[in-house]
């Protein structure tokens, strides 16, 4: 039985359907409050439960050899959620799932993190130093753990969240926007969460990233002529999203990790290459073509 934390999410959901898909067993740990009734109708079993409540974490890992996790706070805090918090989702929730699938027996774990961990993204952000701390229980426990770094998602760092608006006619680029990345599509990083859960000799270290490496620059200007119009662009200099992010880090961590990642991101290209996609069998999406249908359906 594979466990899933965070089946409802952006990743997560994608997760799911890639296992179902493989027709493995699939167990998706669900907050109480969240619909599951897509997750139900593909045939996967229901646990409910929270990762800030050990009981039903404990409850939920029954019967479990694999567990495969994308579950964060940082989405919903940044939707409004004030229910939830960095401190007690990715960093207490994680750790206490990791201590609760230790001692289940669980066999492999994998963990969704970021590249740029081990490199001083870790001390930057509040969401960051959460994930290592995670990483670190991770590589001390018994279990097989597959931390799974990924480059910028598609989802969230070509779309209006991060700033690239093209129906609006604007973008913000962070920094100097010189530093290339490899964005990925969250399909192709489920796709890869999900062999990497049943494949049989999994690496303890994936790296991974997108097909095309692009700089915030560049970007911008693949919206520009996707959309047909110039876009007004508005520079967030580094010492800005510097201060910001010390300003904001008690206060509203959520926002603080996503102007510390921004700012990494501007001073460290990606190392990450599509090459563990390709050997999983999935041809990745460019951003480019997420850029083109992006824009296309605005």
């Amino acid at each position: 039985m594979i466990l899933v934390c965070g089946a409802t999410g952006l990743l997560g959901s994608r997760i799911v359907e890639h296992l179902v898909e493989a027709e493995q067993p699939v167990r998706a740990f669900v907050r109480p409050d969240t619909d599951a009734s897509a997750l139900q109708a593909s045939g996967v079993t229901i646990a409910r439960g929270d990762l800030r409540g050990p009981t039903s974490v404990r409850a939920a890992l029954a019967g479990v050899d694999t567990v495969v996790t994308s579950a964060n706070a940082i989405s919903r805090i940044l939707d409004g959620d004030k229910d939830l918090t960095i401190a007690d989702v990715d960093l207490a929730g994680n750790l206490d799932l990791i201590r609760a699938a230790s001692e289940a027996g669980v066999q492999r774990f994998v963990f969704v993190s970021a590249t740029g961990m081990g490199r001083g993204l870790e001390r930057l952000a509040p969401l960051t130093e959460a994930k290592w701390h995670a990483e670190q229980a991770l590589a001390a426990s018994p279990m097989r753990s597959v931390v799974v770094r990924s480059d910028m998602l598609m989802e969230i760092w070509l779309e209006p969240l991060s700033g690239i608006d093209p129906g609006n006619g604007k973008a913000v680029v962070y920094g100097r926007g010189q530093a290339a990345h490899r964005y990925i599509a969250a399909d192709d990083l489920a796709a890869l969460c999900a062999h990497l859960a049943t494949v049989d000799d999994p690496p303890k270290v994936v790296e991974v990233g997108g097909p095309e490496a692009l700089t915030r620059n560049e970007v911008v200007a693949a919206f520009a002529a996707a959309a047909g119009r110039e876009l007004r662009v508005r520079h967030v200099p580094r010492g800005v999203l510097d201060v910001a992010t010390r300003a904001l880090w008690n206060m509203k961590p959520a926002l603080a990790s996503m102007l510390a990642m921004a700012l990494f991101s501007d001073t460290h290209p990606s190392t990450a290459d599509d090459a563990p996609l390709r050997a999983a069998g999935i041809e990745p999406r460019t951003a480019s073509d997420y850029i083109r249908a992006s824009v296309a359906v605005r």
